[in-house]
């Protein structure tokens, strides 16, 4: 299983002298919400990427910003805000690396997520990270609008907006950078009140917020521009950014009369950005759109998900169909409510009828892999996924569930096994890496289970406890040659990375 991520937190690659303007590079991080004014500029989307010549590569490399992001995605993380769910995170990257195809950037890392909130806001950070809220997911009516926030937030990354941002302004550690960072996305995330909102702008030591504001206007303008630009190549509609607008004007509601935190965190939706949207969009009229069969369906798992405790989505569910007939993915949604609910063996029937009419769909197989076994139909619940595994190997969200029913059936040896091969071919979510540790863990191998509690741990940029886990992955019973060369170098390189961390502090004294 290769390393997450290569990822030395704090390192001596960070400088102090190299992390200038934190709070303005926070709020431009932050001002990264679909908002602001459109231009007039109908240059093609080649045209408008920046010469990554240019100064900000001094200033702050890819590299950097890659490992502030983190340490801002293991917060947002610690605050319960990043929504863990394998078919919903499979779905979103993937649904952003189309877009992210079309950047033409192949050193630059993206990485999509979705965020629990109630708040209609999306924003890309540091090194890629772009995360959406849930509320704007699901305000969303079809997948051309939810690639639309998606490229508008890809084209901010793509154009090194926040480095830009950053070049003229007040030097800070990289451990303040993070952490404000954190304050504030997590402040905009939450629905924060001002007061809160307003302490983390504070830190920021002299910078005005208006500025900043202003500064963000431009680079709204670009990511309008060169987002659509971005939604049509990968084979959306490219009007959806303009009726997305329209969308979140309507829940909004006036942006003249929002005050300034509101302002921070969504910027105005204006009747001319909206038009000058369309009117781009036009250039690309007769492109052909290529949306998947997988939104509707994706979009009715996060409502369920998402849902506040006190909201029976069962009862949801029965409200609409005294309307109408439910849609196939409402009916997924009426099944994973039921599963949730104490009534998996209804789910099961419904998951079953859905699977014979769209077999392509591996959320179904998941879905009624984890209703079967909730119904106490263990063996039938592992005879699905050994199918589901058999027609898409090495998926995910398969190997995932898979894996789980697995260890719940005494059967961790092999869950431990497959997810060793899944992950060794694709890239695993911290908690990912924490479930092959527990894997590990239940089959007996406690070399790899402190060795995988070790990457989860770099994964959130805690090199201590890092240290402490591969420590004991060393004095493990049984260990083969491979293994114990595998964690002593892993062992060598935290060490490095924390003495470098000690020598930048200790130079910053």
């Amino acid at each position: 299983m290769r390393a997450p991520v290569e990822i030395p937190m704090f390192s001596g690659h960070f400088p102090a002298s190299r992390l200038v303007g934190a709070l303005s590079a926070l709020l431009v991080g932050l001002a990264l919400t679909l908002g602001a004014y459109a231009a007039e500029d109908t240059q093609s989307v080649a045209s408008q990427l920046p010469d990554m010549g240019s100064p900000e590569n001094a200033i702050l490399s890819k590299t950097d910003e890659f490992q502030i992001g983190l340490m801002a995605m293991h917060q947002l993380r610690a605050q319960g805000l990043v929504l863990e769910d394998p078919e919903l995170t499979d779905y979103i990257q993937n649904l952003g690396s189309r877009l992210a195809a079309q950047a033409r950037d192949d050193d630059q890392n993206f990485s999509y997520y979705i965020l629990r909130s109630d708040e209609i806001n999306a924003f890309a950070t540091f090194g890629g990270f772009i995360c959406i809220n849930s509320a704007l997911v699901l305000l969303t009516k079809n997948e051309s609008e939810l690639a639309a926030v998606l490229a508008h937030e890809t084209a901010h990354v793509r154009q090194r907006h926040i480095a830009r941002g950053i070049m003229a302004q007040s030097k800070m550690s990289l451990a303040s950078t993070a952490a404000m960072l954190a304050a504030v996305l997590i402040g905009a995330v939450s629905g924060a009140g001002g007061a809160a909102m307003e302490g983390a702008i504070a830190m920021g030591q002299g910078v005005a917020l208006q500025q900043a504001m202003n500064f963000t206007r431009g680079e709204e303008s670009e990511a309008d521009r060169v987002g659509i630009g971005l939604l049509a190549g990968a084979g959306f509609d490219a009007s959806a950014m303009a009726s997305t607008f329209e969308s979140m004007s309507r829940r909004l509601g006036d942006p003249e009369t929002a005050g300034p935190l509101d302002m921070l965190r969504n910027h105005p939706v204006t009747r001319d950005r909206t038009a000058e949207a369309r009117a781009r969009a036009g250039q690309y009229a007769h492109n052909p759109v290529h949306e998947s069969i997988l939104y509707p369906w994706m979009r009715e798992r996060l409502r369920v998900l998402v849902a506040p405790p006190d909201r029976d989505m069962m009862v949801y569910y029965a409200q609409l169909r005294d309307h109408r007939a439910l849609s196939d993915p409402e009916r997924y949604g009426e099944a994973i409510a039921q599963t949730q609910g104490g009534q998996a063996g209804a789910a099961a029937v419904t998951l079953r009828q859905l699977l014979d009419k769209y077999p392509q769909i591996t959320a179904l197989y998941t879905a009624l892999g984890q209703a079967l076994q909730a119904d106490h139909q263990s063996t039938a619940a592992l005879a699905n996924f050994e199918h589901a595994m058999a027609l898409f190997p090495r998926n995910v969200p398969v190997a995932v569930r898979y894996a789980d029913t697995l260890m719940q059936t005494g059967h961790a040896r092999q869950a431990h096994l497959m997810l060793l091969d899944v992950f060794n071919n694709t890239q695993p979510t911290p908690e990912q890496i924490r479930l092959t540790a527990l894997a590990a863990s239940a089959a007996g191998d406690t070399g790899d289970a402190s060795y995988y509690m070790a990457e989860y741990h770099i994964s959130n940029g805690d090199l201590a406890l890092a240290n402490q886990q591969l420590e004991l992955a060393l004095a493990s019973p049984n260990l083969t040659s491979v293994q114990r060369q595998r964690f002593r170098a892993r062992l060598d390189e935290i060490r490095e990375w924390m003495r470098e961390q000690r020598e930048v502090h200790d130079a910053g004294q």
